[in-house]
């Protein structure tokens, strides 16, 4: 103290002594204050630069300042940020205030670009679709024509472009470009129906008829089966499947689909032809023959008549005993053989002349009658 100024001497007398730890409370609290200071001044310049921009205006980046929106863009005044006009829209100015200020794509076309700047982003509906609203964002919102329909045409704004497949034809086919999707009915079918989405719609010829036309509209191209022959096929396709009646039938139906239209010859008739049609096809057998059955395909099956038999007359069923006071002794006769005078058998169908005797008398009511008047 000795070397100090009396009145420092003073001064430093009077103040407290400040320890180490007061000293280092104080540093921390002004470092506190002093970050505190900072980060609220730092969210004050965040608060300032986040208020919305103009309508049609916006910030290219957080802090930047406002500036038109650019095409294919808009923005409301709420907005801090230009928003993009979605797909189906476009946009070709600057400065867009409102979400309508973005055009729609036209009716036949769609986009899936977003902030589009021009109306070539809007593409036209591929061909087999359509479209009669404004704004669509994807292709697949383009209406599909039918089944049974096709159109070759893009951006179509109407499904009155969809063309129906021709009767004759069909097509299951949805959104189809070509009239080329549309398929014949097959051979033996036919439809009248004009925009058939299915097969079914081809409808088989019936049977006892057939068509070997392919797409046909009309019943009419199903060709009924000649008579003599008969089908039992729906939508036949060649004349072959008509069969014909076998020999010793006959049929004069036109389209006939039942074997039994094929009528058989009648017994002691004949037939060889095949595929007749009418009845005089069926021959008569012979006299000193008979045929038992129907539908005889042969002369050969007329059977000469048995030994004691004969058949005097054309188609016979069978044949006749040779009547007592007669014989046959031979294969078909037309006549039996009278006994000699004065002789007689004992009974009808004799086979033998030796059989024909003098003690058999002939009955009183063929008594003095001569055997050419009894057997002529």
């Amino acid at each position: 103290l000795k070397h100090k100024h009396p009145a420092q001497v003073e001064v430093t007398a009077r103040q407290p002594p400040i320890s180490c730890t007061a000293m280092a409370m104080a540093l921390f609290l002004c470092l506190q204050a002093t970050s505190a200071a900072a980060e609220t001044g730092l969210r004050g310049a965040e608060r300032g630069l986040s208020v919305a921009c103009p309508a049609g205006a916006g910030r290219p980046v957080a802090g930047a300042p406002c500036r038109n929106c650019p095409e294919g863009t808009w923005s409301s005044d709420s907005d801090e940020f230009c928003q993009r006009c979605p797909a189906g829209t476009w946009s070709d100015v600057r400065g867009v205030s409102s979400l309508e200020g973005c055009n729609a794509c036209p009716a036949g076309t769609w986009s899936s670009q977003v902030g589009a700047i021009a109306p070539t982003a809007c593409m036209a509906c591929d061909p087999g679709r359509w479209s009669d609203q404004p704004g669509l964002a994807a292709s697949y919102q383009c209406t599909r024509c039918p089944a049974g329909t096709w159109s070759n045409q893009s951006g179509a704004t109407s499904g009155s472009v969809c063309t129906q497949c021709g009767a004759g034809k069909w097509s299951s086919e949805t959104a189809a470009s070509s009239e080329e999707t549309c398929h014949a009915c097959a051979p033996g079918r036919f439809s009248t129906e004009a925009g058939a989405a299915h097969p079914g719609s081809c409808l088989a010829c019936a049977p006892g008829t057939w068509s070997s036309a392919e797409g046909a509209s009309s019943q009419e191209v199903c060709r009924a089966c000649p008579a003599g022959t008969w089908s039992p096929a729906e939508g036949a396709i060649v004349p072959g499947t008509c069969v014909s009646c076998s020999q010793g039938r006959w049929s004069s139906e036109v389209g006939a689909y039942r074997q039994s239209t094929c009528t058989a010859c009648a017994p002691g008739t004949y037939s060889s032809q095949q595929g007749a049609t009418a009845a005089s096809t069926c021959q008569l057998c012979g006299s000193g023959t008979y045929q038992p059955i129907e539908a005889a395909a042969a002369e050969a099956l007329c059977i000469p008549c048995a030994v004691g038999n004969y058949s005097s007359g054309l188609g016979q069923s069978s044949c006749s005993f040779c009547p007592a006071g007669s014989y046959g002794d031979s294969f078909g006769l037309t006549k039996c053989t009278a006994c000699p005078e004065g002789t007689w058998t004992a009974k009808h169908g004799s086979i033998r002349a030796d059989l024909c005797a003098s003690w058999i008398k002939p009955p009183a009511e063929n008594q003095g009658s001569s055997a050419e008047a009894l057997f002529p």
